[in-house]
């Protein structure tokens, strides 16, 4: 007996025709000429040459999305010294002002020579400020980042900012020094002709000292970066050097200033015996003193310790 379930003759013979005849017409379609090899390859061809295309138009429109975002990052980061900028700028336009109040005053005698002084040194001030606000604005806007103030620092399209910056810091010390030596000699006058007491030599001593301190520290940081850039020495002893000389700048310049107040402890002593001075006074004097020989004892710790580091760099 025949399964039920299984198929029917004829449908078996009918099956058996259509799938001979599909087969038939399929290997007649691919001995046919239909797309050649050759125009196959040009399709992939074309298709790998979209991609690319594709690819850089994509890369393109990230590249783009990335230089902007770096622009407005850089906007953002260079809005500040910008502002700086323009506070220098009326700064130093106030003070030329003053400055030109205060010499008509002093050559009608309505003003004293001190305050002449004065006034060219916040001039100077405000120059070197103006310089500096405008050294760092160019720097962020050339790198996009925050300037860099280390002698180590690189070179930004071989423009030196350090350099620029220190020569800023030169000339108005340059300035500062003549006005202080100027008051040196006012002093000395003073106190030659008894108008003075022997102690305001010493305050201007301090001043001084301090101001020509200043003065070498940065030509020698001149000096270091200059033999950086020539690659005459590398970061870690250029910025090791540096150390040195700022250490031996406080040392120098905390020297006098303990002389000063050694002197002022000892006068304000002898008039609080007689009853002249408060006790306050003298304890305040002493306290002042205190500080300043910590501060001279840990620059000088500083000092060792750096050429301790140099002399196993060298």
């Amino acid at each position: 007996m025949r399964d039920k379930h299984g198929p029917h003759d004829a449908f078996i013979d009918r099956l058996e025709a259509q799938i001979t005849s599909e087969v038939r017409q399929r290997n007649r379609q691919m001995d046919a000429p239909g797309w050649p090899m050759r125009s196959r390859l040009k399709l992939a061809v074309a298709a790998i040459c979209l991609a690319l295309v594709s690819m850089g138009l994509g890369g393109a429109v990230v590249a783009a999305a990335y230089q902007a975002q770096s622009n407005e990052q850089r906007d953002l980061l260079a809005g500040p010294y910008n502002l700086s900028v323009g506070v220098a700028k009326s700064r130093l336009a106030l003070v030329t002002k003053e400055l030109e109040t205060i010499q008509r005053k002093v050559a009608a005698g309505m003003a004293s020579n001190d305050e002449l002084l004065d006034a060219r040194v916040k001039f100077a001030e405000a120059e070197w400020s103006l310089k500096l606000m405008q050294s760092f604005f160019d720097e962020v806007r050339a790198t996009g980042r925050e300037p860099l103030n280390g002698l180590s620092s690189p070179l930004v399209s071989s423009r030196d900012f350090v350099t620029e910056r220190l020569s800023a810091a030169v000339e108005g010390t340059k300035v500062a020094l003549d006005v202080e030596m100027k008051r040196m000699h006012d002093t000395q006058t003073k106190v030659e002709i008894g108008v003075a007491d022997r102690i305001s030599t010493a305050v201007a001593q301090a001043s001084l000292v301090e101001v020509q301190v200043r003065m070498e520290t940065l030509q020698q940081k001149l000096s270091l970066r200059q033999k950086f850039v020539k690659g005459e020495m590398d970061a870690v002893q250029t910025e090791l050097r540096v150390l040195e000389a700022e250490a031996e700048g406080r040392i120098k310049a905390l020297r006098p200033k303990i002389v000063l107040a050694q002197q002022q402890l000892d006068l304000t002593a002898q008039r609080f015996k007689v009853g002249n001075a408060p006790s306050i006074e003298v304890a305040e004097i002493r306290l002042r003193l205190q500080e300043l020989e910590a501060d001279i004892a840990k620059a000088e710790l500083d000092l060792a310790i750096v050429r301790k580091k140099l002399s196993g760099k060298d």
